[in-house]
């Protein structure tokens, strides 16, 4: 007997946090499938509360969420992605391994599953089915994060990107430091640590897309730092 959804739709009709508060609301137990071209992404579901997602893009592994973040090398994640067996997940590998520790493991799953949520919050497109009952994974590592949290920082991630999206139009952009501004020095709100590792980054030669792979912060924070340091004229495009 086929499993059929108990609510489908066009992400071109129904934006995807209204989705999600619908579930939440409801309690709803199961999960919910995204798609948008060849892409997937699946939310899984207890009691109306996300406990975990995965994506069908290598962008979104494990491995390369921990190379983003710096945790490990590309030669690193080639290596143990080499001994993944269909009985050892990634995570277990790279700890056996000692390339990272048991803590490392258990923040970057938690904060992959978060990535992978909030990205969704983009999708203007795309369909989405939710299919209702048990959720069988494999999965020790699970959310403990609200859902109205989630549903709240996803909208206002989305909002910041916009805004982001106004001095920052890709990955590509080239930005180097201003003569004689020092970064994070002199605003309302002195530069935070991660501010200041950011901006450090910057140098003319550099890609933002680079900077944020190198800044171990990841793609929201980094963009958010060069944001401001853009609108405080400390840095600017390369050549402006």
């Amino acid at each position: 007997m086929s499993i059929k959804p108990v609510l489908t739709g066009d992400l071109n009709s129904i934006a995807l946090a209204d989705v999600i508060s619908i579930l939440s609301l409801a309690k709803k137990t199961g999960y919910l499938r995204c798609t948008r071209a060849a892409e997937t992404r699946t939310v899984f579901w207890e009691q109306g509360e996300v406990v975990f997602a995965r994506s069908n893009s290598v962008s979104y592994s494990l491995g390369c969420f921990l190379v983003r973040r710096g945790l490990i090398s590309e030669e690193q994640n080639a290596e143990s992605a080499r001994r993944i067996t269909p009985d050892t997940r990634h995570g277990k590998v790279l700890v056996r391994l000692g390339y990272i520790t048991t803590e490392q493991l258990w923040w970057a799953v938690k904060n992959q599953v978060l990535e992978i949520v909030y990205g969704l919050f983009h999708w203007t497109n795309g369909y989405f089915e939710f299919v209702e009952g048990p959720v069988e994974s494999r999965e020790k590592i699970t959310l403990a994060v609200p859902t109205t949290k989630i549903v709240m920082e996803g909208i206002r991630r989305l909002d910041e990107w916009n805004k982001f999206s106004t001095r920052i139009r890709d990955a590509n952009l080239l930005l180097e430091p201003v003569p004689g501004k020092l970064p994070g020095v002199g605003r309302e709100q002195d530069a935070s640590p991660e501010e200041r590792k950011v901006l450090s980054l910057v140098n003319g030669k550099r890609t933002v897309g680079e900077i944020s792979r190198l800044s171990g912060l990841g793609e929201f924070e980094t963009y958010s730092a060069l944001f401001e340091a853009l609108q405080a004229g400390e840095v600017r495009e390369r050549g402006a």
